[in-house]
């Protein structure tokens, strides 16, 4: 045992690649996540042309025209496009396709843009205004599917995980320099008993449908090519003969890439730098998205208020490496089975981070993403009009081929992955605040639920469950026709493995699922049944499986310090982190932690900050002490004054009034009082 552990000290202080995961992850279950996102640029020249706007409903035409305009006479150093103070209607927008342009108004409780209809985004996707490149190429057209497409290859050499460097071959056209490219590899059509990529297209394989349908990446001699990783071309040499070497940024996240699977790569089309900031974008009379992102590279929405969003409030497709901050996300118009804020589709490397939901149905929906980072997020109020008191969660798989996606720091109600339309793995959860409750809701009420074929899942350092009411520690399905504990689900802090809820059938088309619980790794997560930190060697020492090797041994977790660190994203702590506010926010080992629950009142069992926030109770500590307002829930709960169950009409909202250069952090709670359990 010493040994090994000082094989492994020797090993991360020569290595400058070492991550901050690697004393408690294998690396074949983590990618460094550092590379998600970008740092959005500051443009201050105005286009040549800027807008002349009309107020009223019946200017909406002639004020997309004149939006329109002015976004067409930017260029690589004028970039500005202004929208003054007021309240403006426009019909659906493009931006052009050059991009290195910004939309920006006054500041969202200025500028009001109210969107009378949507548009054509290409491919289907349909939104208020768009961020796209003009090809309307999808994983569908033909240019883009082999053998003869001009915009595809073969992936022939690189095959391993972390590699920049690949070779594509039997290539229809040049790999493009300096744009993105998909890397996929067809499904596989038999279990693997390890990381297992399917869809609805294999048996078993996802409860909606056998048809075929909502497949994510090429289908490609009846077989989807759902693994998918978006990433950027820095490099191309001709070998001859239609063969390239290719280098790439960042190298490939997949621990299971094999010649077997008939590896590819494809180029739909390319737009860089699109930007919206500061001013609120209403959704209303659009269906789709409010914003859409179509192979987009690094775009980002920054200090924008969206409100009632159709599908969604930002669709990203095809795309990599945006940023989506600093934002307010209100309402959805149906609340019903397809209402998301962030849905994502074959998109890698985003990041989702600092943002407020408040009544959406999904903060997020991941149908196919890889590599991102969704972090340091507050929702609260989520609605679901489908089922009576169910709760819904964010999403982190949906689709198949979600994986080495890290949520990390969030305040959400809980997070799940479902066997909907196929199966995902190896994402990481850590650091959040998940507690499985919400006022009045009754069912799917658990912090994580992770369904049949979803493996490989890191679970580390998190806050779970509610006082007082989960009851269970876990259930789980033991085989693929049973389970234990299933009775008492919505009352556990896990639910692993089950085809649908409490059942092994899943529609008939999905049975249970023993390896999720069995490859699924949980390290230092404090939860509200065993009101302790679970540092539990076992759990934290799941099995080599096919693709994914042993994470460390039980004996190496038994002597592992009981510590953990900051942020698996950051460094160190944020420049935009407010001063006053607690680093890292959340998880064990942090102590006086100021989110504590309302005991009665109008909002008896929520959190706040403050007993004045309690309206007619009283505040109590809870959850250990371990989770301090996160700076979004500072926003909200401090200077938006929203109710902490999340009810009542969309707020008014500014980030620079929440987040100054000086900071306005969390304050300390008053009135606390102490519960003896």
């Amino acid at each position: 045992m010493k040994h090994r552990l000082l094989f492994l000290l020797i090993l991360f202080s020569i290595s400058a690649e070492a991550q901050n995961w690697s004393t408690f992850l294998d690396s074949s279950r983590a990618i460094d996540w550092s590379s998600a996102g970008f740092a959005i640029p500051t443009y201050t020249v105005n286009c040549s042309q800027q807008p002349t706007l009309q107020t009223g409903s019946s200017n909406a035409a002639a004020n997309a025209t004149a939006i329109q305009n002015a976004l067409a006479s930017c260029n690589a150093t004028h970039n500005v496009v202004n929208i003054p103070a007021g309240t403006y209607y426009a019909t659906g927008l493009y931006f052009g396709t050059q991009g290195t342009q910004v939309l920006r108004g006054a500041g969202p409780n200025s500028t009001d843009l109210i969107f009378t209809a949507g548009v054509s985004c290409s491919g289907g996707l349909a939104a208020g205004l768009c961020m796209v490149d003009g090809t309307a190429r999808y994983n569908g057209s033909p240019e883009v599917l082999p053998p003869s497409g001009s915009m595809q290859c073969l992936w022939t050499g690189g095959l391993s995980q972390g590699s920049t460097t690949i070779t594509l071959s039997s290539c229809g056209g040049t790999p493009p320099l300096h744009q993105t490219i998909i890397l996929d590899q067809a499904n596989d059509t038999t279990d693997t008993k390890g990381i297992y990529i399917c869809d609805t297209n294999i048996a078993n394989c996802g409860y909606e449908s056998s048809s075929g349908g909502n497949n994510d990446g090429r289908f490609i001699s009846g077989v989807t090519h759902s693994q998918q990783q978006v990433t950027y071309v820095t490099g191309v040499t001709s070998l001859g003969g239609g063969s390239y070497t290719v280098t790439i940024s960042p190298g490939v996240y997949f621990s299971n890439i094999r010649s077997a699977q008939a590896p590819g790569a494809w180029w739909p089309g390319f737009v860089q730098y699109d930007g919206i900031e500061n001013m609120t974008i209403d959704g209303t009379s659009v269906s789709g998205s409010n914003v859409g992102m179509y192979d987009c590279y690094q775009c980002w929405i920054k200090n924008v208020r969206s409100l009632d969003a159709g599908r969604n409030h930002v669709m990203l497709y095809q795309s990599a490496d945006d940023v989506i901050r600093d934002s307010y996300f209100y309402e959805s118009q149906s609340h019903y089975s397809e209402s998301y804020v962030v849905e994502s589709e074959e998109s890698s490397g985003f990041l989702v981070e600092n943002n407020i939901f408040q009544q959406v149905t999904n903060p997020t929906m991941f149908g196919q993403a890889s590599g991102a980072v969704v972090d340091y997020n507050f929702s609260i109020g989520n609605i679901y009009s489908g089922a009576s008191n169910w709760m819904t969660p964010s999403y982190a798989a949906h689709n198949a081929g979600n994986e080495m996606n890290l949520f990390e720091g969030n305040n959400f109600n809980g997070i799940s992955a479902d066997d909907a339309w196929g199966s995902s793995d190896q994402t990481t959860l850590f650091r959040n605040a998940l507690i499985g409750w919400q006022t009045t809701l009754v069912n799917e009420t658990v912090p994580i639920v992770l369904r049949a074929n979803v493996r490989a899942y890191n679970v580390v350092g998190n806050i779970l469950g509610q006082p007082g009411y989960h009851t269970q520690y876990q259930t789980y399905a033991t085989s693929t026709s049973g389970g234990t504990g299933g009775s008492a689900e919505n009352t556990s802090i896990y639910s692993l493995g089950w085809a649908g809820e409490d059942v092994c059938s899943g529609g008939s088309l999905t049975t249970c699922d023993p390896l999720t619980f069995s490859t699924l790794m949980r390290w230092g997560n404090y939860d509200t049944v065993n009101a302790a930190t679970q540092w539990n060697s076992t759990e934290a020492s799941p099995a080599a499986v096919p693709y994914v090797n042993a994470n460390f041994t039980s004996s190496y977790f038994s002597s592992l310090a009981h510590t953990l660190p900051n942020s698996l994203y950051y460094s160190s702590q944020p420049s935009w982190w407010p001063s006053t506010a607690a680093w890292p926010p959340i998880g064990p080992g942090v102590t006086g932690g100021n989110i504590a629950e309302c005991s009665g009142g109008t909002y008896a069992g929520a959190q706040a900050v403050s007993s004045s926030q309690c309206t007619g109770g009283t505040l109590k500590t809870a959850w250990g002490s371990y989770v301090n307002a996160i700076p979004a829930q500072v926003c909200y709960l401090n200077l938006m004054n929203g109710p902490p169950d999340g009810s009542g009409s969309g707020l008014s909202f500014d980030a620079s009034q929440c987040y100054s250069a000086s900071g306005t952090g969390p304050q300390a709670p008053t009135g606390l009082t102490a519960t003896v359990n």
